[in-house]
This record gives C-alpha cells, sequence and structure tokens, in this order.
C-alpha cells in the first residue's frame, strides 16, 4: 500500500468524517466472510490512524486496481512497462498505450507515476478494442471464406451499417 499521511490533531470535521467513515464500515461487514470482515477491521483501524478515510479508501482502491491490472495483464498476455518520468513531462506519453504483436502477446507502456485505477481503465479499454478488432477481422475472414466478393471498405459499410440498426 502507499504510504498514508498522518494527523496530530483532526479537526471537528474530520472526526465526522472519520465516524461517518467506520459507521459505513461496520454496515459493509454485515454478510461478509471472515476473511472480508477482518480486510474491513484493517480498513477501520486505518481510518482511525490517520483521521483521513478519503486517503485510506484511495490507498485501498489503489492496491485493489494493481492487483487487478495484474490479473488482467497476465490473463491477456500483456507486459507492462513503466516508462521515465521524462517521457510523462515531455508529453511523449499521456496515458497507458498497448503495442499488439501477432502472437497475441504485447507490451504496454505505463507513464511513470500515473495512478493504478486510471491504468486499469486504460488497459481494459485497450483490451476491449482489440477483441472487437479482432471480431471484425474474423467476421472479414468468415465473409471472404463465404465467397463473398468485395473490397474491405465495402464489407465494413455493410457490415457497420447492420451493426447499427
Amino acid at each position: 500500500m502507499t504510504e498514508l499521511p498522518t494527523t496530530a490533531e483532526p479537526s471537528t470535521t474530520d472526526n465526522h468524517r472519520v465516524q461517518r467513515a467506520l459507521a459505513e464500515i461496520e454496515a459493509a461487514k454485515q454478510d461478509c466472510t471472515p476473511d472480508v470482515v477482518k480486510c474491513l477491521d484493517d480498513v477501520a483501524d486505518l481510518v482511525r490512524q490517520t483521521g483521513d478515510p478519503d486517503a485510506v479508501f484511495a490507498s485501498v482502491l489503489d492496491g485493489f486496481a494493481r492487483e487487478e491490472i495484474r490479473v488482467l495483464a497476465a490473463t491477456h498476455q500483456v507486459r507492462l512497462i513503466p516508462s521515465t518520468p521524462d517521457a510523462v513531462s515531455s508529453g511523449v506519453l499521456t496515458e497507458t498505450v498497448v503495442f499488439w504483436q501477432y502472437d497475441g502477446s504485447s507490451l504496454a507502456a505505463v507513464p511513470h507515476g500515473q495512478r493504478s485505477v486510471d491504468t486499469l481503465a486504460q488497459l481494459r479499454a485497450a483490451i476491449a478494442e482489440r477483441a472487437e478488432e479482432q471480431e471484425l477481422a474474423d467476421d472479414f475472414q468468415a465473409s471472404v471464406a463465404a465467397g463473398h466478393v468485395e473490397d474491405i471498405e465495402s464489407w465494413h459499410a455493410r457490415t457497420s451499417t447492420r451493426a447499427s440498426r
């Protein structure tokens, strides 16, 4: 997990936020497995320690996103490569870019310092776009195999019109 901020004296507003967060955590523990209850107890302890539920929740969500990225990348044979800080500061790399290879594997360049939740969303979008492109390619090959003789632009116009109906 990322380092969480600590506060010496929480304000009255912060105290209300902490109490509300702790009440929501308690409510969420209903009908949970013991492992989930333990996890929620740990999150509640962090909220009490830091006095900043927003930072704690952001850190927890970031941890979940990192794990989901790891699983998604492994499932889709994506090798994640973090960029250098210079690539980000110069504007060369502003979001995750996936380079697909013919063998099905790929390489994803991830901007240095990008939040995990942003990387996860961008990786999901790239994988969905790749799947859609693959489906179109498969449909075109099936059309050719079935004896349809048309160029790719005509095929694309025909299938795009059919898909929009």
